[in-house]
This record gives structure tokens, sequence and C-alpha cells, in this order.
């Protein structure tokens, strides 16, 4: 199994990680940290539109990283920077372009890696997950739909060879969204299949979608005791459009999306719209979250977990990193899992717009 620090480094900057506290990482080799800076060079500045981007010195360098330093602590946040960089190429009509120029290179630059079959299983499997991630983003601009026959080859291929590698997690993670999407009779034996699996990563990935899949037939259940004492029972809440919101005073994610949940509350509140925060403090900052929550007059009622253990609610829906929300109707059945920005505003102006 990958270790959690490396998980981390994957998901770095999408929202922030739940993992327990690791030792601190061990020394670094000088050498492997110029060449890490030559794979950051290649990227350009971020500020002028990246239009000093080099792709081979991001590929080429790279591929370098992984052959002089495989078991490098750096080689996943690499991976994530390949299977990451044409979103960040985003703005004019030119790096539009050079986008489209990249995923070319990319998709080429790892066919010719992946013809090596002397690669570690680990990051042979993460050159997969790198491929996949740059064809459907190809395959999105040229149909608008992800080739999932050819998606479920390339698991399958992982499936055989690496089948613990955190990667097919990821993978099964993408098929599972577009599953849901295009065929959506098929995602729940797919999650039966994943949460029956013998690796531990994938069957709880399996059962916490499954969980998740449910709560679009039944309504999700809930109850608890609130920070201020009050008791809370979400079916005491039917009638009403509900947000749960999974969140953190330390997660910097969670925080920049209160702004939002805030103006839904201001906008949607007195028409049926309702908030409830499930509360990833740990432990020891209960005083903090109190204090938090009444200096930002978040005035909805707060679950934290008083247990010390893992959160049952993250462990019941395999939550990995938050924020991560579920926008309920009014019956308490799940919409969506994707009220991030602009989206939760979008969802209400259907479910209570009229």
């Amino acid at each position: 199994m990958m270790p959690r620090h490396l998980l981390a480094l994957l998901l770095a900057g999408a929202a922030s990680t739940l993992s327990a506290q690791t030792p601190a990482p061990p020394a670094v080799d000088p050498a492997a940290t110029a060449l890490w800076a030559e794979h950051a060079r290649g990227m350009g500045d971020r500020s002028d539109g990246r239009s000093n981007v080099n792709f081979d010195l991001v590929t080429g360098k790279a591929l370098e990283f992984f052959v002089k330093y495989p078991d490098e602590r750096r080689v996943g946040g690499i991976l994530f920077n390949l299977a990451s960089f044409g979103g960040w190429m985003e703005g004019s009509e030119h790096t539009a372009a050079r986008r489209a120029d990249w995923q070319v290179h990319l998709r080429d630059a790892m066919a010719g890696a992946l013809r090596d079959g002397t690669w570690p299983d680990h990051i042979w499997a993460g050159l997969h997950w790198v491929a996949a991630k740059n064809d459907i983003a190809m395959q999105l601009s040229a149909s608008g739909r992800p080739d999932l026959a050819a998606l479920r080859t390339r698991i399958d291929a992982i499936s055989a060879r690496a089948p613990a590698a955190p990667y097919r997690t990821f993978l099964e993670q993408e098929y599972v969204r577009w599953l849901e999407q295009l065929e959506p009779a098929a995602v729940g034996a797919h999650l039966e299949r994943l949460a029956a699996s013998d690796i531990e990563d994938l069957a709880n990935y399996g059962r916490g979608q499954l969980a998740i899949h449910q709560l679009r037939q039944t309504p999700m259940e809930l109850t608890f005791t609130a920070l201020d004492g009050t008791r809370v029972d979400l079916a005491d809440y039917r009638g009403k459009v509900v947000l749960v919101d999974c969140w953190a005073t330390w997660c910097v994610p969670c925080i920049k999306e209160l702004p939002n949940i805030k103006a839904a509350v201001a906008k949607w509140g007195d028409k049926g719209f309702a908030v409830i925060g499930i509360s990833f403090d740990r432990i020891g900052d209960k005083e903090k979250l109190i204090k938090f929550v009444a200096d930002e007059q978040l005035n909805w009622p707060h679950w934290f977990n008083e247990s010390g253990g893992r959160n049952p609610f993250g462990v019941k829906y395999n939550i990995r990193s938050i924020p991560a929300t579920f926008l309920l109707d009014r019956d308490g059945r799940l919409v969506t899992t994707d009220t991030h920005g602009d989206k939760l505003e979008a969802e209400l102006q259907k479910l209570l717009g009229k």
C-alpha cells in the first residue's frame, strides 16, 4: 500500500486530505532536488500564461527522476504534475492551443515510456494513471465523452500486474464517476464487485461509494448531539433541501467554501434550505472549533467526533479528503456530492428556484 503521506502529495491542491500523523520524511538527495527543479522549471511560470513552458523538459526530467529515484517521496508529486498539467494551462486562446499540444505530447511520451516493461510496479501503474487521465481529456475535447471501454481495459491491465496499486483505485474512481453519468444502471453492480475486493483500499472505496450510491434511493439517516447541545435528527429536516458539509478548521479549501455556503443560507434559508456541518477536527481542537463557529457565525448545527477515533461518518462513506458535501432533496435523498464554488447556487436554483 502507498504511504499516506504520498497519497497526500498526489491529491495536494484539490482538497485537504485526511491522514494520520506520519514520521518526518527522510533526507533527500540534493541531486534529486535539482532534477525535480528542472522538471518544475519546464512547466513555466503561471503568471505569464506559461508561455515559457518546455514540454520535453517536463516529461523528460520526470522520466529521468523515475529511473534514478524510483522510491523517492516526490515520485507521486511528479506523477500528479504530469496528470494535472493540462488542466493548469487554462485561460487564453494561446494557452488552450498549448494545452492541446501538451496532450498530444504527453500521450506520445507515456506510450513510449510504457513500452519499457522494466519499470517498478508502482511507477508503471502511475504512468498508466497519467496516460488514462490524459486520454480522457483528449476524448472529452474530441467527442464530449470518455471511452469507458478503453479505460476499463487499462484498469484491468493494472489489476493483473499491480492489483494493490493506489493508482488502480484512482482510476476506478474516474471510471465510477463516468459510469454514473453514462450508464447509471450499471453502477450498483460494479460497486458491489469493488466492495467485495480482497484489496483493502479498493474494498473501502467500493463500500463507501455503494453507501453514497444508495443515498439516491434511500434517504440519509443521521442523528447526533450538536456542539451547542441540540439534538439533531436529519429526519426532522424532511421537506427542506439540506447540505451536509464535511469540513474542519484546519482545512484551507473548506474555509474557502464557507462564504458560498453562508451566501446560500442568506439567500435560500427562508425558502427551504438548511445546512448541517460534520466536523473532522481533531479531538484536541474542540474549543478551537467552537470559537471558530461562533466567530464566523456559522449558524447551523455542527457534529463533532467526541470519540477521538476515526470519524464514523467519514468511515461509512469512505471520505478521503475534505471538503466533502452531500446535497439532499426535500425527501432526504442525494442530489449531488459536487457543490463546490458556483455549483451549489446552480443546484439550489433548480431545487428551490421555483
